[in-house]
């Protein structure tokens, strides 16, 4: 708007300027037009004066006539002569410039003399630079006062609307929508004004919507348990939910824009080749199973890239989901599909071995019974065969013949328990299912374990510190009696761990049972500071007749039995969690109803 006052005022100056130069044009031309007009006018006037004393020869009056023209102040010279050509009056001579102008001195048409006069041509442009200068001033106060009126109505009429306009337009550029332009008494402007101030309110109901939408969107993204991770191309993050921040443990405004395998190492170091192979291709790129201790111990998680619109942004949302259950829950199909088939065998071989088993275990009996002096029906034998009996056996003492049968009974019973533990893991249990009190179901299986006591492996349950996390009124509704045999199994596994761990385990072994439940499950968990185990080991430790312990010291059914109780019998749920050196936690899952 200044820029258009200033091209407004210099037009006027220039429009000023044009026009005073063709006034002084025209006034130079006109001023010598008045003055020959001037010249003419007063030489026929002297001429007119001059006629009476020229006729009457009177050249006193002739020369008194002429000095009072001279007064005439454009007059500067005058010459009279009379009829016979003879000089009455001159001062022409003297004088070298100006406008000479003669005339006929004539008396009732007859010829009485000629006069010239000489007028100054200095005095009559003096006379026109002078009005010219009066002219200017004046044109050039109207200019000003002209200028100054402009200025003026400009000012209260449109630069003041327009600047308050540039200024809420301004305001509205900058972000500030909430802005309304006031009205103004330019009309032509106020139309302006009212179509910006209903294109400010369009925007900003477009931008509260935008907003909510947004935040919508961001609520959703935060609320699921999926880490989401927005990137560019070259792999730095643009945005993420919750989850994402949460993993990283950093705020989301503090990880934008940096690379994202520096922000979630998990991810590897390749994770940018994957990126851009998703965004090329526009396919959705999944890098399986990775290990995510961020997630928890022993926590497993799955990576997938899906490639954004090109037509909306050149990235990719990374994905990250906790598969751990799902891993989980595949081991234990495959774990379940190894017992069942197993479980079928055993059942068999169980059946088939159990026939033999029990003749082994009569005739060695058997044997005993008729070795033993205690009968009178082997005393006589003896002594119609020609013996004594009480000889017979001291020999067989001395031979160590009844430690031997002692042994085949021993280990005919150890394997009739194998065979009644296959037989027990292969059919279903008949058991009641009844509600328990959870805490008194754990108080009697500690009792049972801190009677336990092995000669071989010589531990006692009872220098063991239990840690009992529970209260005394949950309640589960289960088979007592089978869900009490896997505690028992957990517990005196725990205690073999702590019995077989480091010096430094065992200088302070320690079992911990905690009770952790929701609305649909208890979770009861048993943790011992012992040996731990590996990652191997963890995979078949279900599986049936798998054991770690010498042989003679364990079957390998004690934790398949106590699967098959919890997972089939109970749709429970029973794994296993430990670091080599370092511990192990066992964990059964019921259902509360």
């Amino acid at each position: 708007m200044r820029d258009l006052q200033s091209w407004l005022i210099l037009l006027i100056l220039v429009t000023a300027g044009v026009t005073a130069a063709g006034y002084m044009v025209y006034a130079k031309n006109s001023a010598s037009v008045e003055m020959h007009k001037r010249a003419d006018v007063l030489a026929r006037e002297l001429s007119s004066i001059l006629s009476i004393p020229l006729y009457n020869i009177d050249h006193d009056s002739v020369q008194h006539i002429s000095k009072i023209f001279l007064r005439i102040p454009d007059v500067i010279a005058i010459s009279v002569e009379d009829e016979q050509g003879e000089i009455v009056f001159d001062t022409i001579a003297q004088k070298d410039h100006g406008l000479l102008k003669a005339a006929r001195v004539n008396k009732d048409d007859s010829y009485m003399g000629r006069v010239r006069i000489l007028l100054s041509s200095d005095f009559h442009e003096k006379h026109r630079r002078q009005t010219l200068i009066t002219i200017l001033l004046v044109g050039l106060l109207l200019i000003v006062v002209l200028m100054a009126g402009i200025h003026t109505i400009m000012e209260f009429i449109l630069i003041r609307p327009l600047a308050h306009f540039n200024k809420g337009l301004f305001q509205i550029a900058e972000g500030d929508y909430s802005t309304r332009l006031q009205a103004v008494k330019h009309a032509d402007l106020n139309l302006s004004v009212n179509a910006v101030n209903s294109m400010a309110t369009k925007i900003e109901k477009t931008i509260d919507e935008l907003s909510l939408t947004r935040d919508f969107l961001q609520n959703v993204l935060d609320s699921m348990p999926s880490v989401l991770i927005v990137v560019d191309r070259e792999g730095r993050i643009s945005n993420m939910n919750l989850s994402a921040a949460t993993l990283a443990k950093l705020k989301k405004k503090s990880v934008k824009g940096k690379p994202v395998a520096d922000i979630f190492p998990l991810l590897g170091h390749d994770i940018d080749k994957y990126v851009a192979k998703a965004i090329t291709h526009m396919e959705t790129v999944t890098l399986g199973q990775r290990k995510c201790p961020s997630f928890g111990k022993k926590k497993s998680a799955e990576v997938t890239i899906y490639p954004l619109s090109a037509s909306i942004a050149d990235g990719a949302v990374i994905r990250i989901d906790d598969i751990t259950a799902r891993v989980r829950l595949q081991e234990v199909m495959v774990q379940t599909e190894k017992m069942l088939s197993v479980g079928g065998l055993g059942a068999g071989m169980a059946h088939e071995i159990n026939n033999p088993l029990g003749g082994i275990l009569q005739a060695a009996q058997n044997v005993e019974r008729r070795l033993s002096p205690e009968f009178q029906k082997n005393v006589e034998v003896a002594n119609a065969c020609g013996f004594q009996i009480d000889s017979l056996t001291k020999y067989l003492e001395e031979r160590q013949i009844f430690t031997m049968l002692t042994g085949i009974r021993e280990s005919g019973q150890r394997a009739a328990k194998i065979v009644q533990n296959m037989l027990q893991f292969s059919r279903h249990n008949d058991s009641a299912m009844e509600s328990c009190v959870l805490a008194e179901m754990l108080d009697r299986v500690i009792e049972l374990a801190r009677n336990d006591y092995d000669l071989k492996r010589k531990y006692d349950f009872k220098n063991y510190n239990v840690i009992r996390n529970y209260r005394h009124d949950v309640e589960i509704y289960c088979s007592r009696t089978g869900v009490e045999q896997v505690f028992l199994n957990l517990i005196k596994n725990a205690a073999q761990a702590l019995d077989t761990g480091d010096e430094a385990n065992r200088s302070k072994p320690q079992i911990t049972i905690n009770v952790l439940q929701d609305d649909d499950t208890i979770n009861i968990e048993f943790i011992d500071s012992g040996c731990g185990m590996s990652e191997e080991t963890q995979k078949r430790i279900f599986e049936p007749f798998f054991t770690t312990k010498k042989v003679g010291e364990g079957t390998g059914l004690g934790l398949a039995v106590s699967y098959f109780i919890i997972v089939d019998q109970h749709k429970g749920d029973l794994y296993v969690e430990s670091v080599l050196d370092e511990g192990t936690t066992f964990t059964v899952s019921l259902p509360r109803f």
